[in-house]
């Protein structure tokens, strides 16, 4: 895998970019300039540890490092969808629910993929396997917590038909 630095100017511009954009947010005052500066150097700050992460995962291509990733994917996602719910099941539904069917559907989505369309050796590859299942567990969370998030609702609303 061909390795592709990043220029100090193309980061520069970057950089000017943002503060350009929080001075015309600060001109033009829309009250948005001094969180824009916060989010971009939280960006930036989350991008490069992702990058050392990843970085490091590359390097070494263990299959149980992989596995923890996805792991932690699966989970980071499964928070994300119960929290995008208004009304939620209580207890360990609440969680379970929505990463169990992100799990099945992303995951054997992903496998599949990789085993059959892609064929990289080995299959997991993490150059392949870890942005395909982010693009797979990204697509499906949102699926799964509008789902969710309607039958809740839908059961909330005609909660006395449904206990009668």
């Amino acid at each position: 895998m061909e390795v592709i630095d990043l220029a100090w100017w193309k980061l520069a511009l970057t950089a000017l970019l943002i503060l350009a954009l929080a001075g015309v947010s600060l001109a033009t005052r829309l009250g948005i300039g001094r969180s824009l500066l916060i989010a971009a150097s939280r960006t930036v700050i989350q991008l490069a540890l992702i990058g050392l992460v990843l970085e490091a995962l590359f390097a070494s291509s263990e299959f149980y490092w992989i596995a923890l990733l996805a792991l932690v994917m699966l989970l980071v996602a499964g928070r994300e969808v119960m929290a995008r719910q208004q009304r939620r099941l209580r207890g360990v539904w609440a969680f379970g629910i929505g990463t169990g069917a992100m799990f099945v559907s992303s995951f054997t989505v992903t496998v599949l993929t990789l085993v059959v369309v892609i064929g990289p050796e080995p299959w997991y590859a993490p150059q392949y396997a870890i942005p395909l299942l982010g693009m797979m567990l990204g697509n499906t969370m949102t699926g799964v917590a509008l789902s969710l998030d309607r039958l809740n609702e839908s059961v909330w609303s005609q909660r006395s038909i449904i206990e009668n």
